[in-house]
């Protein structure tokens, strides 16, 4: 591109809102790969998307509910700073983490007037499914994975992340292959829906998070209860069901992370298992909550109380955490009952922004609910990947329902 082609995009205002929405399907594209590369792209949006905001607009963004709630957290984030016992460099850490947050509005104001919205989810359903390819491949030839610490199927990350991208790839492809199929194209309705196939027999054959697994019937019966009629709902359930069976004695993987929950729970040595873990993280959560249940103890603080509850005691380093594998407990150890009402009013009036019959509507729906079901097993708004995965999804859905919602422009005839 010629530098004077460079200065006219960067000085027109519809031209740089492209360049946000480029920059957003770029996010889009590397937050399954690469952290670092999808900080510079997010780095970048905010430089443009700021530039291109108007004032009026956006304060009348900000008085909604689902703009303004997630910049109430980041804000109590940084005052728990203040009443908290932990070193700075955790007190920073855990305020940082909730600032994507603040990306919500901003993406929101963004797609309800841009119509890019579908690449970005589309950038990130291709994205996820070079990476589907590759576990396939390494999973077949575990000699492709470059790096020791990575296991046959997952070729970056990890199982859980993977399984996060994975189950959404499986419904918003889904959701493709219905709407394809509507509009009568039927190769690309039967392509999405042999992908939505794949990502699911992946979870179900190579690698597979148990969170992951016991989530999609919970995501199935939210999104077919609310928006597919009862009778095709009964064809569908009694077709998965059969899919099931079938991969129930198909897929030894399944089968061995399904029966481990049972086993590790029962277990006498349930400590140095998982679910054991778990276990004890969140009774030990619950005394931390009791002392403190009003304010919490502080932004940062989770760490310096489990390090302080094992002074004395034999413990393993698995049992000292800076996070209890549950979003609500960790929002409750830091700002008692004032982080769960603001916590779990975002996730309701995040919820209720997508009541319509369109496509769109029950993506956000899935976003929404997937974050809400595995954060009873992790604290998946306060980790990197599931918590942008939350902010993109509901963000660029939020907006583009909200311009779907908008009366068309009325056509002015001249006399």
């Amino acid at each position: 591109m010629r530098p004077n082609q460079l200065t006219a995009d960067w000085t027109s205002v519809p031209r740089r809102s492209r360049i946000a929405d480029h920059l957003a399907v770029l996010m889009a594209i590397s937050l399954p790969w690469s952290t670092t590369i999808f900080g510079v792209f997010t780095v970048l949006w905010l430089i443009t998307i700021v530039t291109v905001i108007d004032v009026q607009q956006i304060k009348a963004q900000l008085r909604r509910p689902a703009s303004w709630l997630p910049i109430a957290l980041v804000c109590l984030a940084a005052v728990g700073m203040l009443w908290t016992d932990a070193a700075w460099g955790a007190r920073v850490h855990a305020a940082g983490s909730m600032v994507k947050l603040l990306a919500i509005p901003l993406l929101m104001y963004q797609f309800e007037r841009s119509e890019r919205g579908l690449k970005v989810f589309l950038a990130f359903l291709a994205s996820c499914s070079v990476l589907l390819a590759l576990s396939w491949l390494s999973w077949f030839e575990p000699r492709v994975i470059m790096t020791a610490d990575k296991i046959p199927g997952v070729p970056v990350k990890n199982w859980i992340t993977q399984g996060v991208e994975f189950v959404l790839c499986i419904f918003g492809a889904a959701a493709l292959a219905i709407v394809m199929w509507q509009r009568q194209r039927p190769y690309a309705a039967v392509g999405f829906a042999l992908l939505s196939i794949g990502f699911f027999l992946n979870m179900a054959v190579v690698a597979s998070s148990r969170t992951a697994l016991v989530s999609l019937p919970i995501l199935l019966l939210i999104s077919t209860l609310r928006y597919v009629a009862w009778r095709r709902v009964l064809v569908l359930y009694l077709a998965i069901a059969v899919v099931a069976v079938l991969t129930w004695f198909l897929a030894p993987n399944l089968r061995e992370r399904i029966d481990s929950i049972q086993q590790q729970y029962t277990s006498n040595n349930s400590e140095t298992t998982s679910v054991g873990l778990r276990l004890g993280y969140w009774s030990k959560a619950l005394k931390f909550i009791r002392s403190a249940p009003l304010a919490g103890h502080g932004t940062g603080s989770i760490r310096g109380l489990f390090e302080h509850e094992a002074i004395g005691k034999t413990v393993i380093d698995d049992q000292i955490v800076a996070n209890p594998h549950n979003q609500t407990l960790y929002f409750a150890i830091e700002w008692g009952v004032i982080g769960i009402i603001l916590l779990w009013a975002m996730w309701i009036v995040h919820f209720l922004m997508f009541p319509e019959m369109r496509w769109i509507s029950w993506l956000g729906i899935i976003v929404v609910s997937q974050n809400v079901f595995d954060s009873l097993f992790n604290s998946h708004l306060s980790d990197y990947v599931e918590g942008w995965i939350y902010v993109l999804g509901v963000g660029i859905a939020g907006g583009m329902i909200s311009k779907a919602r908008k009366p068309p422009p009325v056509a002015v005839t001249a006399a």
